[in-house]
């Protein structure tokens, strides 16, 4: 929900309306419970942390 998104930038994929916190697998709102799924949202996810490390 972009009312409750502070930042100037876009928030990466994954990224949940606090900066730097992504979610994955079943947390994840709209998710289909699978463990393929999971596993493939996770490895995503890690590539979203070290962009947003980036811009630290």
């Amino acid at each position: 929900d972009s009312r409750h998104w502070t930042l100037k930038r876009q928030p990466f994929l994954l990224e949940t309306s606090r900066p730097g916190v992504f979610a994955a697998g079943d947390v994840r709102s709209g998710s289909v419970k699978r463990v393929a799924s999971a596993v493939g949202e996770g490895s995503m996810a890690v590539q979203f942390v070290h962009e947003y490390l980036k811009t630290m």
